[in-house]
């Protein structure tokens, strides 16, 4: 039973509404029929997210024979639930790359994600994926002073290396966005807002026209040399790329080096054109502040509220909560903190669990044992996810081995080891992310 939140009371107001699903987009989907035979291919990618899917299209753009499999369909997981945000800057900025790396190495990195952002984009405009996009800027907003500081560094470091950004003081930011709580903001174009579980399910199709052999509610329950194993069937393999994500750990797979975090994504009514620019009186953005646990939202394509966050308790959640009342009251009652005049109901509400790392970079790199085995998982970043999946082939087939150094699951964490074994792995990446969104 879903139910309405409205804002602007004191408290949050319930009312009964029926739904269908949990969240907000997924589509009714025909019978799916999984994987029942063996087969043998060139490569087999293991999971239907966005990592997997772009994974899929630059193995068959090499001519490869190519088979996914996915354990529920295409886009269910992460990627589906997903705030849509299509842009570079997801959990770790350009800054935060270039305090650990050097700002060479910040600007190739940031380019690397940045060719995600490039091919989703492509997918959508060449053949024409009706995926809700919706081309909006991507604004920064400062929720204090020191924010405001480490904006303007930001701002300073993308300029330097040609990126076009736009920095807004108080006064500025205001005309952007119709709120007088934030103390500034960086902007950046060339970004857009899609219906991630759309996008999924349209590049599944398009894949498999051109031969790919995609198989939905397939489950992987292990992997050994060069062979997938799956209730029905086991699929061989010279090249076997891992896309799962959060659940890479119950493959027995780099247990030490995934956990997962947890968010929440609420959506409106359908807003009036009135509503939408009390929000933003110039365009629509994609819009995040800089909280510790930031808040997040954006219009979608059928004008209404998308509006995401989460706070300290229920982000290291050991599984997904489904009590929302918390939640729903700390997103509400910020939203109407901040944009006070504005009167809006949300229909529905769901939780979604990525994978991280325990330094918040992405996990891309080869298996050290079994180098045909490539992991593309903890992206925190559907763009990042795009850039692993395609990387993947390049890494495997050409040899690249150049963003290891950033992305090998075997690089040199804050907690691990017999530390990790006593904290547990809850406590160990909660603190090792609190210690590397705080690099000095």
């Amino acid at each position: 039973m879903a139910q309405y939140f409205k804002i602007k009371e004191i408290g949050v107001i319930k009312k009964p509404l029926n739904t269908q699903d949990q969240v907000f987009w997924y589509l009714k989907r025909d019978k799916i029929e999984p994987c029942r035979q063996n087969m043998h291919a060139d490569v087999v990618i293991v999971g239907g997210g966005m990592a997997g899917l772009a994974a899929a299209q630059a193995w068959q753009k090499r001519g490869k024979k190519v088979i996914l499999l996915e354990q529920f369909y295409c886009g269910s997981g992460a990627s589906g639930k997903s705030s849509g945000f299509i842009t570079p800057n997801a959990e770790l900025s350009f800054t935060d790359f270039s305090n650990r790396y050097g700002m060479q190495d910040a600007f190739k990195i940031w380019n690397f994600i940045s060719r995600g952002v490039d091919d989703i984009r492509s997918n959508i405009l060449d053949h024409n994926f009706d995926c809700g996009y919706q081309a909006q800027d991507t604004l920064i907003v400062a929720s204090n002073l020191a924010s405001m500081k480490e904006l303007k560094i930001e701002h300073d470091n993308l300029e330097k290396f040609g990126y076009q950004t736009k920095l807004y003081d108080k006064k500025m930011v205001k005309n952007k966005i119709g709120s007088t709580s934030y103390f500034g903001g960086v902007s950046y174009e060339n970004t857009f807002g899609i219906d991630g579980y759309r996008y999924c399910q349209s590049l599944k199709k398009h894949l498999e026209s051109l031969g790919v052999l995609i198989f939905e509610e397939t489950p992987v329950t292990s992997i050994g040399d060069h062979v997938v194993i799956t209730p029905y069937a086991k699929i061989s393999a010279d090249y076997i790329v891992v896309c799962t994500d959060r659940f890479t750990p119950e493959l027995g797979l780099l247990k030490q080096e995934i956990y997962h975090a947890q968010t929440f994504v609420m959506m409106s009514q359908v807003l009036t054109d009135e509503q939408v620019a009390l929000i933003f009186p110039d365009k629509k953005l994609m819009v995040w502040d800089t909280d510790l646990i930031y808040n997040y939202f954006r219009i979608t394509s059928d004008n209404r509220l998308l509006l995401g966050g989460g706070d300290l308790i229920s982000t290291y959640a050991s599984k997904a909560k489904h009590d929302y009342d918390p939640i729903v009251k700390k997103l509400t009652n910020y939203f109407s903190k901040n944009f006070p005049e504005i009167e809006i109901q949300f229909e529905q509400v769901w939780p979604g669990l990525i994978g991280i790392s325990k330094d918040i970079a992405p996990i891309a790199g080869s298996d050290k044992n079994k180098p045909y085995i490539y992991y593309a998982t903890a992206a925190a970043g559907l763009p990042i996810a795009a850039s692993m999946g395609r990387h993947s082939v390049e890494n495997l087939i050409d040899g690249n081995k150049e963003f290891d150094v950033y992305f090998s699951p075997y690089r040199k964490f804050p907690i691990s080891g017999f530390t990790q074994s006593v904290l547990g792995n809850k406590l160990s990446f909660a603190l090792s992310n609190l210690i590397n969104k705080n690099i000095p």
